[in-house]
């Protein structure tokens, strides 16, 4: 199971006649493979891309320009905190009834590879480990909004570095002060803070 699987399964499930991919960068990852008939992808391109997306702008651009509603949304792009949450609340404005935002990289598991790219640090453990791969910090987005909205339901399949789930629903807040949002108290918190769950509680959830 990774992030692929997760969309078309959702797709099938509803039906999905629409998806929106904010971050393609490489058509040929994901964007290719998603069983729904209309596709947009949009992505600035500042990274090598084997073609270009149907929208080539910022997600925020996009968002700013958009009319168009979707059953699922992909979200993909810069992997930074703020970013991601314009990018999940913008998304929420324009899913449909029914369908379902997924969210790749939620679920970091070592400290460096969440570390913004102007972190020091995240250049100090690079070079120890020799480890490039990069999360981005885009968990506390998921985690702010755990603890502010409550006509949302949100899971994070612990799968492909964590596939964030939201849809329209309930939930209950998560009391924590946003201070104490940090990777340390994650670690400690994982299971709860992300609303964790396996691939089978994935299936049993969302699927049968």
């Amino acid at each position: 199971m990774n992030r692929t699987r997760i969309i078309n399964r959702l797709a099938k499930k509803i039906n999905a006649k629409s998806y929106l991919e904010i971050g393609v960068r490489l058509h040929s990852e994901n964007f290719d493979k998603i069983n729904i008939d209309y596709k947009v992808g949009v992505d600035p391109c500042l990274e090598t891309f084997d073609r270009e997306p149907t929208y080539k702008l910022l997600s925020d651009d996009f968002f700013a320009q958009n009319t168009e509603t979707f059953d699922i949304i992909f979200i993909d792009g810069l992997h930074e905190f703020k970013q991601v949450e314009r990018d999940i609340n913008n998304s929420l404005k324009f899913l449909n009834q029914g369908g379902f935002i997924v969210c790749h990289d939620m679920n970091p598991t070592k400290e460096y590879r969440q570390l913004t790219f102007d972190n020091p640090k995240r250049k100090e453990f690079v070079e120890k480990t020799k480890d490039t791969f990069w999360n981005g910090d885009c968990w506390k987005a998921f985690v702010k909004l755990r603890k502010e909205r409550n006509n949302i339901l949100m899971h994070t399949v612990d799968i492909d570095f964590g596939c964030g789930i939201i849809s329209f629903g309930r939930q209950e807040l998560l009391d924590i002060k946003q201070k104490n949002v940090n990777y340390q108290n994650l670690n400690t918190n994982r299971k709860e803070w992300l609303n964790l769950i396996s691939v089978n509680e994935f299936l049993n959830l969302y699927i049968q």
